[in-house]
């Protein structure tokens, strides 16, 4: 048997004192368990348990989701570090799908649209596969949200930017090496960076 010692709601906060320990308590395991103080079957506590750890990854997943957009793969790797058992992780993650709360083409959609004006097609292929994005879904983002043959004046305003104030500043070879790295680290092909740098050279003559 365990013994529940006390329990303190604060907002929606809740806690217990269960054998002298204090555990972080769901409102809803609460709720569903009808948690009072005194006594409670070891079985039905392993149940409670389960249950409450379900809801409090639950409620973190949703609370995260709720001050920023995240990749499922992010999301997962956040609740394990946090501690949270893969089998929770999962299922908290699928009702957030289902509900539409979460989603990589969604997340893949708006971060090609919020960067393809400063960042190449290389680049964000990178970036989106290092938060967990599918290729698969960075592909059909890409063909939705990315035009390439917007490359050029994207590169060129971006190159222009970069070197505004700076007189002569792409006269010499290693000065017009330095843009030409820079719009390629950005994720432009070379061939582009290329004629970028070419453009603003013949600007500076």
């Amino acid at each position: 048997m365990k013994t529940i010692e006390t329990i303190t709601k604060r907002g929606s906060k809740c806690s217990a004192v269960i054998d002298g320990e204090k555990v972080k308590i769901s409102l809803e395991a609460a709720s569903k368990f009808r948690l009072k103080e005194g006594q409670m079957d070891d079985d039905v506590y392993a149940n409670f348990i389960k249950f409450n750890d379900y809801c409090l990854c639950k409620k973190y997943l949703f609370d995260m989701i709720g001050r920023r957009s995240w990749t499922v793969a992010a999301a997962r790797q956040y609740l394990t570090d946090k501690g949270y058992s893969a089998e929770n992780v999962e299922k908290a993650l699928q009702i957030a799908k289902d509900e539409n709360c979460i989603s990589d083409e969604d997340y893949a959609e708006n971060y090609i649209r919020d960067r393809s004006r400063t960042t190449g097609e290389y680049r964000l292929r990178k970036e989106l596969k290092q938060r967990g994005v599918s290729d698969a879904i960075i592909s059909e983002a890409i063909d939705k949200q990315y035009s390439p043959s917007d490359d050029y004046d994207n590169a060129l305003a971006l190159a222009r930017k970069r070197m505004e104030g700076r007189e002569k500043a792409v006269r010499t070879p290693k000065a017009r090496e330095r843009v030409l790295r820079y719009l390629i680290w950005r994720g432009y092909d070379y061939e582009v960076a290329l004629k970028v740098v070419e453009k603003i050279s013949n600007e500076e003559k």
